[in-house]
């Protein structure tokens, strides 16, 4: 009887363990429970809140309808696990891998769980939250191509909330389920229901703050993605009085998805989509479109979209319409201060796709790339089809250095697709959305990390840090372990902190770095282009954070192996911009990392020297003379060096095979090498004309300079009168086609442009 009494003190004890970890809240809808979590190495406890229904379940009559608010419940809600996502379409590039090697997992596949029934929020707040209130509010949103979002990987704001930030992250329709639209005057589908759900989510938020201890008029946007920026940047323009702060994180293409020509582009995908799913109806029969789309299944819509989608290479998209344009709305309309950038190499962000198109061999990737990927980064960039023509051969030349068409590596082919992808889709909007935010106050920063680790849980094995690898960073221990099966070594954990701390600062104060002075982050702006620095501080070696060709063979080795060309190998681009501890890009501050420099050389490629080349304006100029007279020296180089290794290997075979003695051989040797020193004393004697000896009879002081040695080159425009990033490289060439304009304007026409032509190595 005494043992039988003891084991229910034991149970009572243990369940009341257990309801202290839980807690109880009350909101406009009902009751809701918690759970009390401690984060990895705090001592302070954070709640989650995990599924809480914001809208209705957008099924039956509200599929393709905008987002109406979640009715009360009855009872208790057990908010206690996370809800699937919405519907997506499954084994893409955005799938999360488990294998051991490149994916750095090594555990069992999670199953990835979505349902129509979406529309749900999860929230983190601290312990003080609750018991003070008034915390500031980071409502996060991601996804990527208006298409997906993290299906296994879900945000898990834990750790972030651990520095005292009520952390939400929204679940919301994406794909066909969430842009399918005919424009804003069809009254049976306008479409833009994905933006309807964020924009209740908004609101429902600012109702209820103050029930998770949050401050309803200190809330900031955070998205992350070409879906969550943009989604991030349209619900801010629509809600403005709700918003305080914004973090764009890798915005990508939002110009364009943004821009007042998409919304052309929706419909006719939105008309080839209903022609497809046999839903297509007369003028007077409008009413029935609806309903038909209600009736068709998930597998069948899906399968539609997928049909248009085609690995993100077809020429249809979905996506939000924004009215009016970006541009318009940007130019009348102040944003609240933005907190914005991207990671280090973009496009290291490798697709499965391209890896099995790269194990078919060369020639396979070869045809890819020349007749897939640069039509599609021209198409994107409204370049019109150029297939054939002066600008694909400017784009080969300068990506692959005419790779597709003379041969090369596998790895090499990898190595410069995906650097034409980086700067293209990512550096180059990037560089223009900073450009149009010059009226709001704006702080950029660039993430590099050698090798990191991306959302899917993959390694990078090219140079610098891939697309989505600085979310795990800064969200902390608790989703890094999650992807990656393994804890924080010290280097991951100082970026996380640095990341974090940024973060939470920006969210707090509108300053990530508050009260700094030798190290502050200063505001970007086109007289002080200032791109901080985060991720790794150190000076590197040049090669130390290039590609890790070994690890990418063993990736592509399958049916095919993948050939390593070593004398393919590249300096590492980035660290042409990593800032050191003791090389600090401005006197003044040791932390700009000097990537604008760097981005302006980019748009100097696509934005003035393309269109130049397409419109033959470039071939007869002098500038295109110049470029003309560099490409001879460097080929000149390039015959030379071929010439003497020829050279060497004849004497070598004579030497070995020649029959004659040693003596003889080795006599032949040196009368060759006597004969190329006096051919060099030679060449100076005869080159010495009088010019060159009154040269050298004058002072040191007053000598004429010679003319640099010439070398391979790449475009930089810059602002003109000395403006930020000017004179970065090794030598320029002026050219100055009209009169200096007064500031810096990208999206100038192309006669006020001062161009630079920068000698850099590639």
């Amino acid at each position: 009887m005494r043992n039988t009494l003891r084991i229910h003190c034991l149970l009572l004890l243990l369940l009341a363990a257990v309801v202290a970890q839980q807690t109880h809240i009350k909101l406009e809808q009902g009751d809701l429970i918690g759970l009390k979590v401690f984060p990895d190495g705090t001592r302070s406890a954070v709640y989650a809140f995990l599924g809480i229904p914001y809208a209705q379940p957008p099924v039956a009559d509200l599929r393709f309808a905008p987002a109406k608010p979640s009715l009360n419940w009855n009872r208790t809600l057990q908010a206690m696990a996370m809800r699937p996502i919405c519907p997506q379409l499954s084994n893409t590039i955005y799938d999360e891998g488990s294998d051991g090697g490149v994916a750095g997992g090594g555990g069992i596949p999670r199953a990835a769980q979505t349902d129509e029934d979406c529309l749900y929020l999860n929230i983190w707040t601290p312990e003080t939250g609750l018991r003070y209130g008034k915390l500031p509010i980071a409502v996060i949103i991601t996804g990527e191509e208006f298409a997906y979002d993290w299906p296994r990987n879900r945000i898990n704001g834990l750790d972030l909330a651990a520095e005292g930030i009520v952390v939400i992250s929204v679940q919301y329709r994406n794909n066909i389920y969430g842009w399918l639209g005919l424009g804003e005057g069809h009254r049976q589908l306008p479409g833009n229901y994905g933006l309807t759900d964020v924009r209740l989510a908004i609101r429902w938020i600012q109702r209820n703050a103050d029930a998770f201890g949050g401050n309803p008029d200190q809330i900031t946007l955070l998205g992350h993605g070409s879906g969550g920026a943009a989604l991030v940047l349209a619900s801010a323009l629509e809600e403005s009085n709700l918003v305080k702060q914004l973090v764009l994180m890798s915005p990508g293409p939002v110009l364009r998805s943004l821009g007042s020509g998409h919304d052309q582009r929706i419909m006719e995908t939105g008309r080839v989509l209903i022609q497809k799913l046999g839903c297509q109806f007369e003028e007077a029969q409008r009413r029935q479109l609806l309903g038909c789309l209600q009736r068709t299944s998930q597998e069948d819509l899906l399968r539609a979209y997928e049909s248009v989608y085609n690995h993100g290479n077809g020429s249809y998209q979905l996506g939000v319409v924004l009215w009016r344009g970006l541009e318009e709305r940007l130019h009348n309309q102040t944003l609240p201060p933005v907190l914005l950038g991207i990671t280090s190499n973009e496009g290291a962000f490798l697709q499965d796709y391209w890896l099995d198109v790269a194990r078919e061999g060369q020639l396979a990737l070869q045809e890819y790339i020349n007749h897939t990927v640069m039509p599609n980064v021209l198409r994107s960039l409204e370049a019109g089809s150029d297939e054939n023509g002066s600008q694909m051969a400017a784009i080969k030349w300068r990506y692959f250095n005419g790779v597709p068409e003379r041969g090369g590596s596998v790895v090499h082919l990898l190595n410069g697709m995906q650097r034409l992808l980086s700067e293209s889709l990512y550096e180059l909007p990037f560089f223009r959305l900073l450009d149009m935010l010059n009226g709001s106050t704006s702080y950029a920063y660039v993430f590099d990390q050698s090798h990191a680790m991306d959302m899917r849980g993959r390694k990078n094995l090219f140079a610098g840090a891939s697309h989505s690898s600085d979310l795990p960073l800064l969200l902390g221990p608790s989703l890094f372990q999650q992807i990656a099966r393994r804890r924080f070594t010290g280097e991951e954990e100082q970026l996380c902190r640095k990341l974090r701390g940024a973060f939470a600062n920006f969210v707090k104060s509108g300053n990530p770095t508050p009260g700094r002075i030798y190290d502050a982050w200063l505001p970007y702006n086109r007289q002080n282009p200032f791109i901080y620095s985060l991720g790794e501080q150190q000076a590197k070696p040049i090669q130390s954070g290039g590609l890790d060709e070994a690890e990418i063979d063993k990736l592509l080795r399958g049916d095919t192996a993948a050939g390593i060309d070593r004398s393919l190998s590249r300096t590492n681009r980035h660290d042409t911009y990593r800032a050191g501890l003791s090389n600090s890009y401005t006197s003044s501050n040791q932390q700009d990392s000097g990537f604008s420099g760097h981005l302006q050389r980019v748009y100097g490629f696509w934005q003035v020297l393309l269109p130049l080349e397409k419109d033959n304006e470039f071939r007869g100029g002098a500038l295109g003379q110049r470029v003309r007279l560099l490409e001879a020296h460097a080929d000149a180089a390039r015959y030379r060096q071929g010439f003497y290794a020829m050279l060497g290997l004849w004497f070598r075979w004579t030497t070995i095979f020649g029959g004659g003695k040693d003596g003889q051989a080795t006599s032949g040797i040196a009368s060759v090498e006597s004969w190329r020193k006096g051919g060099r004393a030679a060449k100076r004697e005869r080159g010495e004309g009088e010019a060159e000896r009154e040269r050298r009879e004058q002072p040191l002081n007053q000598r004429a300079r010679r003319p640099r040695q010439l070398q391979p080159y790449d475009f930089k425009a810059t602002p003109a009168a000395g403006g930020a990033g000017a004179g970065a490289g090794s030598g320029t060439v002026e050219e100055l086609l009209d009169p200096v304009p007064s500031k810096f304007e990208p999206n100038l026409a192309v006669k006020n442009w001062q161009y630079q032509l920068t000698c850099d190595k590639f």
